[in-house]
């Protein structure tokens, strides 16, 4: 099977203005958190936590070689036993614990020493389920007046189901998500729209009057024109779309994965061609490839650090923020001098698809941007 990548490229370039994309970097990936499947069950749904899932690692510019690794592994002093550099050798715990670690500051400082740049996609599994409620509406012609808000939409339809995610997650079992019936959607939103007015009676704030004037406009509709025709209560296939959106997008670059069976089985015999060329891809074992070893402890930490901007308020972020040792100061600032050096090179580096809210009090929490003022 053969794709030609330029249609789809062309459009992600044009609609985010993203720089350096045909450049010819060398990508290493590895990820965590990685549940293959996510899945509504009659408890909720297959996994307890909902963890970002990420993908990334290092990026290494033309003509830059990966430099020999072993005195980093000797400066680790890790167990002789230990044939390579994983992020669970070199820090445990959640992220505060993992910020302590001395032996990350390592690994950290030899990536920016050798001037190599990181990459990751994060996803917020929940909210990537749920966006196709507001995207099957906003597909009618008669709501093509609220499409320039649908990312506010989408940030609010997340925010009120966080409220009682149980319930939410209830509601679309029930309903046979996202395989939403035609003519029973008027049953789906009927129960959004009193689930809203349960948990939201009185919020007041601009997005959540849109989206519940939305979702009472919306109560006639036939059908919503993505939750037809699909797996019931499968809200997550596959994350394949997101070892393939990096292939895609940077057509000139070599792309070397970590093995991952399943991946790596779904895209045996594809290609992605850019003309007569075909980009270069590969799934590598991590012994044999010392970039995904380096590109693990970066993801390892990465998943850390989303989870923790995911599951806390920004007051709650500042809060924890201000008692750090002096150990996690420099390792969070090793990470954020990491993630400006890599973003002033290529702004496509950085892929995050999760709730505006999540972004802004990353932006604030990591990069001291002036705080929206419902965060604080």
């Amino acid at each position: 099977m053969e794709f030609d990548v330029n249609d789809m490229r062309e459009m992600m370039i044009g609609a985010f203005q993203l720089r350096r994309v045909d450049d010819k970097f060398t990508f290493y990936y590895d990820e965590t958190n990685n549940i293959r499947k996510f899945y509504l069950t009659d408890h909720g749904t297959n996994v307890v936590e909902h963890k970002n899932f990420v993908l990334g690692g290092i990026v290494l510019l033309e003509g830059q070689i990966l430099p020999d690794i072993a005195p980093l592994h000797a400066n680790l002093q890790m167990q002789s036993n230990a044939t390579e550099i994983k992020f669970a050798h070199v820090a445990k715990g959640d992220f505060e614990q993992v910020l302590t670690s001395k032996r990350l500051a390592i690994v950290l400082s030899w990536i920016v020493e050798h001037g190599i740049l990181i990459h990751y996609s994060s996803v917020n599994i929940i909210y990537w389920a749920i966006v196709d409620i507001i995207d099957s509406i906003l597909a009618e012609e008669k709501f093509e007046s609220y499409q320039p808000h649908h990312q506010p939409l989408k940030n609010e339809l997340y925010r009120l189901a966080n409220l009682d995610k149980p319930a939410f997650l209830a509601l679309m079992k029930r309903h046979s998500y996202p395989d939403i019936q035609r003519g029973k959607a008027i049953d789906f939103i009927a129960d959004i729209n009193a689930f809203l007015e349960a948990r939201s009676p009185s919020d007041g704030n601009l997005p959540a009057l849109m989206l519940k004037n939305l979702i009472k406009k919306s109560a006639s509709l036939h059908e919503l024109a993505f939750l037809v025709d699909e797996e019931e209560d499968m809200l997550i296939e596959s994350f394949q779309v997101f070892y393939t959106h990096p292939i895609m997008l940077f057509k000139n670059a070599i792309h070397i994965f970590d093995r991952e069976i399943q991946i790596e089985k779904s895209l045996s015999g594809t290609k992605f061609k850019d003309g007569s060329h075909h980009v270069n891809f590969s799934f590598s074992d991590s012994k044999s490839e010392p970039g995904i070893q380096i590109a693990d402890v970066v993801v390892g930490f990465l998943g850390k650090y989303q989870s923790f901007v995911e599951e806390n308020s920004l007051p709650e972020l500042m809060k924890r923020k201000s008692s750090w040792n002096e150990n996690q100061i420099s390792n969070f600032n090793l990470l954020r001098q990491l993630i400006d050096l890599s973003d002033d090179v290529s702004n496509a580096f950085i892929h995050r698809l999760t709730a505006m809210g999540s972004g802004w009090k990353n932006d604030t929490f990591m990069h001291d941007l002036r705080p929206m003022q419902h965060l604080i």
